[in-house]
């Protein structure tokens, strides 16, 4: 029997961990192969958050992603393979204490399960454009998705100029099991994700790249979590997460790249803004710095600002049922603000290359735009370490 579970939070650690693997200035006549073992862990809830009154554990996540990349003249196939494994309690609902303070109430069991998910790239040119078809599947217990993709770039003056653009769409169906979190659970559910990107990128010179991309994604179908409630007060209980039928995502983000030759290094500086139809609005500031030395070693510290505002429904809990129907206590509908530190380390061997890293992340109120009354006592802290073997061939 599963129970309450993070369900959002999956998806972002695989695609942090996809993104790690990256290694830039591939040759395309080289053929790559690489392995990354990931441990995130949250912190426990402490007691005083807690409905409870004890400190509860929290998620565990162990993924091993194993990814190829060949080349075929001027053509290329990319595949990442991810195994996951899950274990934890997760927040559930929260409900007022005696002083109508905001606890959480934590799943009662451990979570223990698998997810698997594989996803697959072409890249050639053609029509004096350089395309790439993607196709991905990913599974675990409760759980089926499906998605595509292709993506467009187009070089202009002299390369000094890319322009790009794509089109994504993904199914999802969800088959919660009954009893996971009460006996009124759905039985089955679907989803439909449909993605828009423009781009463009810009040599300024030999040391700077700026890079500026604006996207669109609508969610339509069961957009809740079967696995989280919402406290009403009046009725001294809770009732199902209930959220609306259809979300519209809008995000413009830039990249700015600038190599320092005098250090052999490049500063990294990355924004986003987002905003969607749940009157959700968020900005997110990354500053690294990638820094060679000895000729073989890279090391590249970073820090990581986000903040956000509310979904226009949500509520730590309800002092009466809304007239919409609409009820959410999840966090990560609440406003806050996270503050994140990594620091990554890699060494070249030859045609191997080895590599550590760890990033401690920390959501609090302290770190918001906006003056938050009412903090989410769900909010999360948690500590990532990966490890790293690629090889060239």
């Amino acid at each position: 029997m599963a129970t309450p579970k993070s369900l959002m939070a999956k998806p972002s650690l695989s695609a942090l961990t996809a993104a790690a693997l990256a290694l830039p200035g591939l040759a395309q006549a080289e053929l790559q192969t690489d392995y990354l073992y990931s441990h995130y862990e949250e912190g426990d809830l402490p007691g005083g958050r807690a409905a409870s009154g004890q400190s509860s554990e929290r998620y565990t996540i162990d993924s091993h992603l194993f990814r190829v990349v060949a080349p075929f003249d001027d053509q290329a196939l990319t595949v990442n393979a991810t195994y996951e494994t899950m274990s934890g309690a997760s927040p559930w609902w929260v409900q007022p204490d005696a002083n109508g303070r905001p606890v959480q109430v934590m799943s009662g069991a451990s979570i223990e399960e698998e997810r698997f998910d594989v996803q697959g790239a072409w890249t050639l040119p053609l029509a004096d454009l350089d395309w790439s078809v993607a196709l991905g599947y990913s599974t675990e217990d409760d759980y089926e998705a499906i998605n595509g993709g292709i993506e467009g770039a187009y070089a202009l003056q002299n390369g000094q100029l890319t322009v790009s653009g794509g089109l994504g769409y993904s199914y999802d169906q969800l088959d919660p099991e009954v009893g996971a979190s009460s006996t009124d659970v759905i039985a089955d559910a679907d989803k439909d994700s449909f993605t828009a990107y423009g781009g463009a990128s810009w040599v300024i010179d030999a040391q700077t790249l700026w890079q500026s991309t604006l996207s669109y994604t609508l969610h339509d179908g069961y957009l809740s979590d079967p696995y989280k409630r919402a406290f009403i007060v009046d009725d001294a209980g809770t009732v199902r997460d209930a959220r609306p039928g259809s979300r519209e995502l809008w995000a413009l983000s830039a990249r700015f790249r600038h190599y320092v030759a005098a250090a052999n290094a490049a500063l990294h500086v990355d924004y986003r803004y987002f905003h969607d139809d749940w009157e959700i609005e968020a900005h997110t500031l990354e500053l690294s710095w990638n820094q060679v030395f000895a000729e073989t070693w890279r090391v590249t510290p970073a820090v990581r600002w986000y903040s956000q505002s509310q979904a226009y429904f949500y509520a730590p809990y309800y002092a009466s049922a809304r007239s919409d129907g609409l009820a959410s206590s999840d966090y990560r509908l609440s406003p806050y603000g996270a503050l994140s530190a990594r620091v990554d380390l890699r060494k070249a061997l030859g045609e191997w290359e080895l590599g550590v890293g760890a990033e401690w992340y920390d959501a609090s109120a302290d770190y918001a735009i906006e003056s938050v009354d009412v903090v989410n006592p769900g909010l999360v802290e948690y500590l990532s370490l990966n490890l790293r073997l690629a090889r060239r061939f």
